[in-house]
Parts: C-alpha cells; structure tokens; sequence
C-alpha cells in the first residue's frame, strides 16, 4: 500500500497502468492495482525475485510515499493469472456499502485487527474479479 506523492490526473494513471503493464508481462508479474482515496493497494504475484525487483521499483518510484508491504507468501496457484495489472478506482459509495461509512482509514483497516476472511479490502477485490469474470 502506499500514498499518491500527488493527486494523479487520470490520464497519468492511465499512463502509469500502460507502462506498469507492460514491464510486468516482460517480467511474469500479474495482479491488481486498486486506488482507494487517493491511495495505491496493490496485489502482485509471480516470481519472488521479480517480486523483490518489482517493490524495490515501487519503493524508489516518486509518485509512490508511506509505501507499506502488508504481506507476502507465497501460494500454490496465482490469483490473477490473466491480469498484468488489473485496475479499479473504488469510490466512496462502494466502500459505504461494505464497510458502512464512507471514510475509510486503510491503515487501520490493513494493519489492525486481521479478520482475514470477512477484511473489507479483500470484498473489494473479489466484488471487482467477479466483475471482470463475468
């Protein structure tokens, strides 16, 4: 997860998603990108040393502050094997739905209380992959 260093036009994310695209297909990389009040929350998966290469990339990039690595493993079977970088912009009434205000604080919502299975975030993310499923 980390802050937008400044509001990103959308055609700069749109930019930003060509060129994160295509690098990833070069590396292996798939996953997801979302931009949640004007912060990144980003899933990645393939190689772990493309991974490693990939954060550090994320790390050293100015248009990324506050990055925060809220975990990593690895699993048995990719979760976006068809997506380099799938995108959703998720706004306020969405995260109202599933959360029941529309402020939402991902720090506290990812760093405190890890109720894995019924974590806000992770609806999101599955409310958006049966969309692109279907």
């Amino acid at each position: 997860m980390s802050s937008q260093s400044r509001i990103m036009s959308k055609k700069s994310i749109e930019d930003f998603l060509f060129e994160v695209r295509e690098k990833n297909k070069q590396l292996a990389i798939t996953g997801i990108l979302l931009l949640i009040q004007g912060k990144f929350v980003q899933y990645i998966e393939g190689p772990a040393e493309e991974i490693d290469r990939v954060y550090e990339s994320i790390n050293q990039d100015k248009r990324h502050t506050d990055l925060i690595l809220l975990d990593s493993g690895e699993l048995d079977e990719r979760q976006f094997k068809d997506w380099s970088m799938a995108y959703k912009e998720v706004g306020d009434k969405q995260i109202k739905e599933i959360v029941g205000k529309e402020d939402l604080n991902l720090e506290e919502v990812f760093l405190k209380g890890k109720d894995i299975k019924n974590h806000p975030v992770l609806t999101v993310l599955y409310d958006f992959v049966k969309t692109l499923s279907s």
